[in-house]
């Protein structure tokens, strides 16, 4: 399991700004909690203002989490107001994806392989993440922009692609045809090394018990079908090998069920606790899931809820 924190100057989930004392406290919680690594979001809308990015606030919590013995994945997202003027979420885009993909490999330059992946972009296949609308070929063409920077600075690292909401089956057979168009095959890996999803299971007001088989709840997104179930993870998975001829690892960036009424993902407790633990059980017997990220923002938390101690305990019972 990994469990997300705030770099140094970030708000933290209780609203306060992390210093660098909280941070490496933070660290240190997450390791006795028996997590095994830390997920830290490096926004290139505040750590670059300039060509020249600033990797201070993310260097304490790296550091305190290598002292631990805890794997460090870096959430590379947000797009600087000089790149692009209408927002930090807007994708960036032609030359703009050039000037992203130079950003993103200083922190390449400074972290190297001490950060166990480094994931590009957030949520492209969604209009909260990409707004000026999804578009495959724009995310594949930044996709080998920052493949080709990064692996200038350091071969070694290991870049996360498609980073996606749900397990969108239709986008991600998109986003493949669209890196193909770009050269992408087999033996430069399609332009990333490991595959990052956030399998959210679900749907509005509503969480899915994440022992549903794969394909029972189908949804139609933009691009084609979206596999609701935390299992259709499997799926996917068949569908890239298939499209690629690559068996890949998977990140699960992000996964949880919010205890807000109405709201996507909708779970109470005690139920919630007992879906996040069947999930990390899950993630766990399959081999090629490399991390699972528990999602801890607002209506996610899990900080003295039932869901922090059946996660505790899957925790124990997987180490």
């Amino acid at each position: 399991m990994v469990l997300p924190l705030s770099p140094v100057g970030g708000q933290t989930e209780t609203g306060a700004l992390q210093t660098q004392a909280s941070a490496e406290a933070d660290v240190q919680e997450a390791a006795d909690f028996g997590a095994t690594g830390v997920r830290v979001t490096a926004d290139l809308s505040w750590l670059c203002p300039t060509r020249r990015c600033t990797t201070a606030p993310l260097e304490p919590l790296v550091a305190r989490a290598r002292e631990l013995g805890l794997t460090v994945y870096l959430h590379v997202n947000s797009t600087p107001s000089w790149i692009d003027d209408r927002g930090t979420w807007y994708g960036p885009e032609g030359e703009g994806a050039q000037e992203w993909a130079g950003l993103f490999a200083q922190m390449v330059e400074r972290f190297g392989t001490e950060i166990a992946g480094y994931e590009v972009w957030n949520e492209p296949n969604i209009v909260d993440a990409w707004e000026q609308g999804p578009d495959p070929a724009a995310y594949a063409a930044l996709m080998k922009e920052v493949w080709t920077a990064a692996k200038a600075v350091n071969p070694d690292a290991q870049l996360i692609g498609g980073v996606l909401s749900n397990n969108d089956l239709g986008y991600m057979h998109a986003l493949d045809e669209a890196l193909a168009d770009l050269g992408g095959n087999a033996e430069n890996r399609f332009f990333y090394d490991q595959l990052g999803v956030h399998p959210y299971a679900g749907e509005e007001g509503e969480g899915y018990d994440p022992r549903l088989a794969a394909g029972q709840r189908d949804a139609e997104g933009s691009f084609g079908v979206k596999d609701m179930t935390f299992r259709g993870l499997d799926r996917l998975r068949e569908q890239v090998h298939e499209d690629e001829g690559i068996w890949r690892d998977v990140v699960i960036g992000e996964f949880g069920y919010d205890t807000t009424p109405g709201n996507w993902y909708y779970v109470a407790e005690p139920t919630r606790g007992t879906y996040l633990a069947e999930a990390l059980q899950q993630a766990g017997a399959w081999d090629w899931v490399t991390a699972f990220t528990v999602y801890t923002g607002e209506g996610f938390a899990i900080e003295g809820t039932p869901a922090e101690e059946a996660l505790h305990r899957a925790t124990a019972s997987l180490r």
